[in-house]
């Protein structure tokens, strides 16, 4: 064999192997995200393991029933209980931008869809909805506006307008609030997955952000939910996206060393596909923990296979591995 002929099958092999890694870590293949629907259940302890209830499921064909026009999913579930009721927020995706809808329940299990509660110019997902001073608000991804905009109810769970801008000129997703005696953060991601970390006095004070943390850039940045309080440590669910969007969701562990924040793996991949539920047999990839009495509820949502169409995935493998290449080297 000659130099420039061995030099050709080196290059060959060794483009062949990193185009192997490179779809182990994150397949250049993958199946076709489907629809997603919600499902909701209780949980003794939510840093176990969860067997997901294959009964508990508001579908979205339950839902494109119920309205005159076809609609795409419902996802991104956020529930807070007032009195003897559950109020269960959603997106909901019809024609044009997706909108916020509303679903109740009087025991947590059989819930009656209430319609669009709101409507924007813009595309509305993340509908985390929570209560603060005795009043309740909403904190919903707002990207399309450029801003994260802060909504309240003048007539829960009706009439929302907005009532401040919590950070302008930034267009980020699903931001993730927590509210403590010791702490407020606001963590979301922007179109190339580098979290952002923004913390401010109280609610209605001027959020800046965070100096002492490290800047996380690509897969499991990007939060799926909001954070939640187990035995008084701060939790996280974020997205993994290591099988295409929407693939799973990990759990990060909050963790402050004097002025210094950190997110750290808890559980990894601690929803993932459900192969034996049809609704979510393709990924999952959002999830609401909250504790009511002795026990936790929690809602999420999946998505389900379309037949057997694959999408290829080319530019997000490549993009993910040069980016965890680059976070290794870097970091």
């Amino acid at each position: 064999m000659n130099r420039k002929l061995s030099i050709l099958v080196g290059v060959l092999i060794l483009g062949g192997v990193i185009l192997l890694v490179f779809h182990t870590r994150y397949p250049f293949v993958t199946p076709a995200v489907g629809p997603w629907s919600v499902g909701f259940q209780k949980s003794s302890n939510p840093l176990q393991e969860q067997k997901i209830d294959p009964v508990n499921i508001v579908t979205y064909e339950f839902i494109d029933g119920l309205l005159p026009e076809p609609i795409d999913y419902i996802a991104d579930p956020f529930f807070i209980k007032e009195k003897d009721t559950f109020y269960l927020f959603v997106e909901i995706k019809g024609r044009g931008n997706a909108n916020i809808a509303l679903l109740t329940s009087p025991d947590g299990k059989n819930y009656d869809y209430k319609g669009t509660v709101l409507d924007e110019d813009f595309h509305l997902s993340y509908p985390q909805v929570f209560t603060h001073k005795e009043e309740i608000y909403m904190l919903p991804e707002t990207k399309g506006s450029n801003n994260i905009l802060l909504y309240k109810a003048d007539n829960f769970p009706y009439s929302w307008r907005i009532t401040d801008t919590l950070i302008t000129n930034i267009g980020l997703k699903d931001p993730s609030l927590l509210l403590s005696e010791s702490l407020n953060l606001i963590v979301a991601v922007d179109d190339d997955m580098k979290q952002y970390m923004f913390t401010a006095d109280s609610l209605e004070g001027k959020w800046s952000e965070v100096e002492n943390y490290r800047q996380d850039w690509g897969n499991e940045t990007r939060p799926g939910g909001r954070f939640f309080n187990v035995k008084n440590t701060w939790y996280l669910p974020l997205q993994n996206m290591s099988a295409g969007y929407g693939t799973s969701i990990s759990i990060y562990r909050l963790e402050t060393n004097g002025e210094n924040l950190a997110l750290a793996l808890e559980e990894n991949l601690y929803l993932q596909p459900q192969s034996e539920i049809e609704w979510f047999n393709r990924g999952m990839h959002h999830l609401d923990i909250q504790k009511y009495e002795d026990e936790y509820y929690m809602v999420y949502d999946g998505d389900r296979h379309l037949g057997n169409r694959l999408e290829w995935q080319y530019k997000r493998t490549l993009k993910h591995n040069w980016i965890d290449f680059y976070n290794f080297f870097t970091q």
